[in-house]
């Protein structure tokens, strides 16, 4: 029994020992370790996220050098660049040295974007009509990252609310609910086929080329469509055409054709030489053969030239229109305070010049250009300016026979062919530019061509045609 428990004091002996030994390894283990030097990292996160045009923390890193008791904050010296205008993936590393012993870190950094669209109802007079359509719902959303995404917003009836839903490349998404009254306010939208102002000689006839007609609510059976009349092609005036709809809710739009019928003459051989974007070094040279054959002629003016250019223009009879002050599209039809500023600049040079003020003018690129489409924020600019310049008191004209100087042709034999090959009984106006040399080459023998066919040579007047062309914008 004695011997039993000496043998079992023995064992459990040797493994106190055996404990005791270990515990006292660790905690040599441990004491080194409280003690000794290295580069201790006391804040970092390998991967970082950091929201689109958000600010990336560069220290938010720290290092020292030292032990648990004492340890020296070091410099956070880092490469890489986190761009947080840009969606993507980062890398940075930083860098430590103590002495002469190194020390990195890489950080993974992702860039992304949480933030939702913004929806901005801009007209509270949305409706819905009674087939479930949405009417009058004008809005504008914007992506924090992808920029104006109104054209892919989804929009829906549910329980008598449109209900609108946003969604950006990555999948962020807004969502708005409008109260809308369920009616029908909005008439149908008359889109003229062919010419607004049309001109005709006594005795000519028009069939009408009709309207077309859409409607926010009703289709075409349930538009009631009227037509008025009341041109007399026997006697010279200015009459109109008149159009109405009315949709089932007697919501009701008009738009109108104006036909200007004037007496021919000279058996209706009438050509008007025009001449755009002067006056240039060349325009001197053109007035002496105009006045060799004794032609007159129009001048759509610019703020190019010679005060005395225009002025010479004028005492010899030739009518001057305006074309525009700057002829820079940008600025001139990207709105309609800058089209009008613009128009009244060039009006104001040449009264000062003359003591006249024209009210004859003509559009860059012409009624019909679609090249405003790139500047006017999607008003339709030239629907409103051809308007709007005949309230104010103006008459703008196109043209019927295009020359190609602006960029088509490059010669005399290539203009003198458009212009003759293309006179027509009627009338004719030219479309030239006295800013080209070849081009006012080619005016002498357009002269002796009109004159020897029985064509007779005239300057525009408020009176004259007007060759309006199809407003595309």
């Amino acid at each position: 029994m004695v011997n039993d428990i000496r043998k079992k004091f023995k064992r459990n002996k040797k493994i106190l020992l055996i404990l005791l030994f270990v515990l006292m390894v660790e905690g040599l283990f441990f004491l080194f370790s409280i003690f000794k030097n290295d580069f201790q990292v006391k804040r970092f996160d390998s991967t970082a996220i950091v929201e689109y045009k958000g600010k990336f923390n560069y220290d938010n890193v720290d290092v020292c050098y030292g032990n648990k008791i004492k340890c020296n904050k070091l410099d956070n010296n880092y490469k890489g660049f986190v761009d947080s205008n840009k969606i993507g993936n980062y890398e940075v590393i930083y860098n430590y040295k103590y002495k002469n012993k190194k020390y990195h870190l890489k950080q993974k950094v992702k860039v992304v974007d949480k933030e939702a669209p913004i929806i901005n109802v801009e007209d509270e007079n949305a409706f819905i009509c009674p087939n479930g359509k949405i009417g009058n719902l004008k809005l504008k959303v914007v992506d924090n990252y992808d920029g104006d995404i109104t054209d892919i917003v989804n929009e829906k009836v549910l329980d008598k609310k449109i209900v609108i839903n946003a969604s950006d490349s990555f999948g962020n998404i807004s969502k708005k609910e409008i109260n809308a009254p369920i009616e029908d306010r909005e008439a149908p939208k008359i889109t003229l086929n062919g010419e607004k102002y049309k001109t005709f000689y006594v005795g000519n006839s028009y069939e009408d080329e009709g309207i077309t007609v859409n409607d926010n609510c009703d289709n075409m059976d349930n538009i009631d469509i009227k037509i008025y009349d009341n041109v007399d092609y026997s006697t010279p005036g200015s009459y109109s055409i008149t159009y109405t709809a009315r949709d089932k809710s007697n919501n009701e739009s008009k738009e109108e054709r104006y036909i200007d019928v004037i007496v021919a003459t000279d058996n209706s051989k009438d050509v008007y030489l025009t001449f755009d974007d002067g006056p240039s070094i060349y325009t001197n040279e053109l007035l002496d053969v105009l006045k060799k054959y004794d032609v007159k002629a129009t001048f759509f003016v610019t703020s190019n030239g010679d005060d005395s250019t225009i002025l010479r223009e004028y005492n010899e009879g030739h009518t001057i229109g305006l074309h525009s002050n700057t002829h820079d599209y940008s600025y001139i039809y990207s709105s309609v305070d800058n089209y009008f500023d613009d128009l009244y600049a060039i009006q104001d040079r040449v009264k000062r010049i003359t003591g006249y003020s024209p009210n004859l003018i003509r559009f860059p690129g012409g009624s019909s250009n679609e090249v405003s489409m790139n500047y006017d924020n999607g008003i339709r600019i030239m629907s409103i300016l051809t308007e709007e310049v005949q309230n104010r008191g103006f008459y703008y004209v196109d043209w019927n026979v295009v020359a190609g100087d602006s960029g088509e042709v490059e010669t005399t034999e290539e203009v003198y062919n458009n212009v003759v090959n293309h006179l027509a009984g009627g009338y004719s106006i030219v479309l030239q530019h006295d800013i080209k040399k070849f081009s006012v080459d080619a005016v002498e023998r357009i002269i002796q061509y009109g004159k020897a066919n029985g064509y007779v040579f005239k300057a525009l007047t408020i009176d004259s045609p007007k060759a309006h062309h199809n407003i595309a914008n």
